[in-house]
């Protein structure tokens, strides 16, 4: 290979690792510090990329605050991927309602940092409607599920599906949001998700 095979070879999109690095390297920005220190030089700096890697990749800040959350959704779109696999109606839920919870718990943190900032709120409220992007694609997801046929069982059509995946994903909120802001003892006592799924079932049937 000539050296200008090699130079050819370097241009062009920057590697995965980039990315992800930058993702990781934001989510413990904000975290540590809020997104009033969510810079894209700060951002490059601390991962240790190019900061123009970081406009390739995500445009502004607000792309890469859609992205930190688009990683944590990932869990959410891998069990949904595998939800033809699981044959039990219920046993689906329970993990599907473990993944929400766990993707609340993540994003919770990020959302609050974009309300916080007047700029990066309209943009967010701007690009969501763009891309039809939301809390509500939560509730489309858990939707889909239970529109699918199971071994054990099909949910009657009569059965308001949207009504319970709110019930679902309104009570993996709740667990996420109690575990990062109520005392110990009152997350103890939180109904567990299996619980929360055994609540709803009747419903189902």
């Amino acid at each position: 290979m000539t050296a200008a095979d090699g130079a050819r070879g370097r241009r062009g999109r920057p590697s995965t690792g980039v990315r992800e690095s930058v993702v990781v390297t934001a989510q413990e920005i904000l975290l540590e510090a809020g997104v009033a220190r969510l810079s894209t030089k700060e951002v490059a700096k601390r991962a240790g990329v190019a900061e123009s890697s970081i406009f390739y990749h995500f445009g502004d800040r607000m792309g890469l605050l859609q992205a930190v959350i688009q990683r944590h959704l990932r869990p959410v779109k891998d069990v949904l991927g595998e939800v033809e696999e699981r044959p039990e109606l219920r046993a689906g839920l329970v993990v599907l309602v473990e993944a929400l919870e766990e993707f609340f718990l993540d994003a919770i943190p990020v959302m609050a940092a974009v309300q916080s900032d007047v700029e990066l709120r309209a943009k967010f409220a701007q690009r969501s409607q763009e891309l039809d992007i939301g809390p509500h694609r939560a509730v489309d997801a858990v939707v889909a599920h239970l529109s699918m046929p199971h071994a054990d069982q099909r949910v009657p059509a009569s059965v308001n599906l949207r009504a319970v995946a709110v019930l679902l994903v309104g009570a993996a909120h709740q667990r996420a949001l109690q575990r990062q802001l109520s005392p110990p003892d009152v997350v103890a006592a939180l109904p567990t998700p299996e619980s929360v799924v055994d609540t709803v079932m009747p419903i189902l049937r």
